[in-house]
């Protein structure tokens, strides 16, 4: 389904260069809910960008269904793919309600808007007296909700998640992620979970990969629930989880 093929990006500062992203390979099948992780800085929110053509690249392809992602293509991707950002107070527009909020994306469906929203409020579980309240009257849990329930309403083939659940307390963290792969079984919706939390990635995910100075180092696909990788980065990284796990 999405397909990133020798993409690069560097940043330019003054005389520095900064090289974010270097030789990028990856791809997302359908209904594949595949793990990004790598520390702070490595590159990963940059790959999310340029995926979704915030950002152009200085090289490589991007390709979506075997076609490759161009300037004219673009509003057909974006139909088809969503990002969902870390910080989702900042993503909801203060001023709005949740109502308003989830027509926006809708303002060009025919048919009756409204009914539509209120048959999927219950997808991400909230309930119709949301849609009066302001983000600013919402939990951290529930402006993510929103934000999902604003990229589902346009039924995405894939799911950019961004450090979604990183802001959120575990319990919260939990929910999301439980409602991401019960609507990725239910849609065959394909995810890209982005996340510097481990364990989040190890329990959602199906495939893995792992970042390290705008580099991909590794990938390891899961085999009876366990995650193999060949790299020394990634096993120290992984290992530092199943050591704090065997501890707890």
């Amino acid at each position: 389904m999405l397909e990133v093929s020798n993409v690069s990006k560097s940043y330019y500062n003054g005389r520095q260069t900064k090289k974010a992203l270097n030789g990028i390979d990856l791809t997302v099948s359908k209904g594949e809910v595949v793990g990004l992780v790598g520390e702070s800085g490595c590159g990963k929110s940059t790959l999310a960008r340029v995926v979704m053509q915030l950002e152009l690249a200085d090289s490589g392809s991007i390709a979506f269904n075997g076609k490759l992602v161009t300037r004219k293509s673009r509003k057909s991707f974006y139909q088809a793919n969503q990002l969902i950002f870390q910080n989702a107070s900042a993503a909801l527009n203060p001023s709005w309600t949740v109502r308003e909020i989830l027509l926006e994306p809708l303002r060009l469906m025919k048919g009756d808007r409204e009914a539509y929203i209120r048959r999927m409020l219950g997808r991400v579980k909230l309930s119709e007296t949301h849609l009066h309240r302001y983000p600013s009257q919402l939990s951290g849990g529930e402006q993510q909700r929103v934000n999902l329930l604003r990229s589902l309403l346009v039924e995405p083939d894939l799911l950019i998640c961004d450090e979604i659940v990183s802001n959120l307390d575990r319990l919260t963290q939990r929910e999301i992620i439980d409602l991401l792969l019960e609507l990725n079984r239910e849609m065959d919706m394909s995810i890209l979970f982005i996340a510097h939390d481990l364990q989040a990635v190890m329990y959602a995910c199906d495939r893995i990969y792992v970042m390290k100075d705008g580099r991909v180092v590794d990938e390891s696909a899961k085999t009876d629930g366990v995650f193999h990788f060949s790299h020394c980065y990634a096993r120290q990284l992984f290992d530092s989880v199943l050591g704090n796990r065997m501890r707890e």
